[in-house]
């Protein structure tokens, strides 16, 4: 009987773990993941919708043998709002001022290598 109770005890406590866990994960609004082994000169973009006061994550590793590389996060009326610093690693976080649809530019400039950069909606 002893022995029961302490396995349903665990089992509540695993589902109880998960449950939390489910609700306080980052909500992955977007990645993008390039490499080029030619020099390019190119921009991509993601886009996602954003409400006022939602801190988002951002996640970003690179390695870059060539060129130049810049990232952009931009409102609906192609304002920047952020730029993201240049790092071969980076996790930074910025809390969006209005509620709008933004748009995360990765300009590549004579560029050589491969970056991967993941956008999450951050819970507080």
């Amino acid at each position: 009987m002893k022995k029961r109770c302490i396995t349903i005890g665990t089992i509540a406590v695993i589902v109880v773990v998960i449950s939390i866990y489910l609700l306080v994960r980052p909500k992955l609004l977007g990645n993008m993941n390039h490499s080029y082994t030619k020099e390019t000169t190119t921009t991509s973009d993601i886009s996602f919708l954003g409400d006022a006061g939602d801190k988002i994550k951002f996640s970003f590793k690179s390695n870059i043998e060539n060129g130049d590389l810049d990232m952009f996060l931009y409102n609906s009326e192609g304002n920047v709002v952020y730029e993201l610093d240049r790092a071969k690693e980076l996790e930074c976080f910025f809390t969006l001022d209005n509620s709008d649809t933004y748009t995360l530019a990765a300009k590549c400039s004579n560029y050589i290598g491969k970056y991967k950069i993941k956008v999450y909606k951050v819970k507080e």
